[in-house]
């Protein structure tokens, strides 16, 4: 069982003693994430496709830029809003 099935599990069951762990693993990971994110920013030069890129490159850049929103709003939510809600 991943850590992820282990925390929500805990947390459906209204929380636990020890939920503070897998949290923190959580948070953990969320900060990795930040981090590849940021080096996918650097990588495509801010999500700017490069001077006459094709439609597909310019959907690649899109696809990116859809996943760092996303991503980012899922970690900010889980962080700053589910956590909290259990002491963590």
């Amino acid at each position: 069982m991943s850590n992820c099935q282990v925390l929500f599990s805990l947390m459906r069951r209204g929380g636990h003693p020890m939920i503070g762990q897998p949290i923190a693993m959580m948070r953990h990971e969320h900060d990795n994430h930040g981090e590849n994110l940021r080096a996918l920013e650097a990588l495509t030069d801010g999500g700017l496709p490069p001077a006459g890129a094709c439609n597909t490159w310019r959907a690649l850049y899109t696809g990116a830029h859809k996943l760092t929103d996303d991503l980012m709003e899922h970690i900010h939510l889980e962080n700053n809003v589910l956590f909290p809600r259990f002491g963590a």
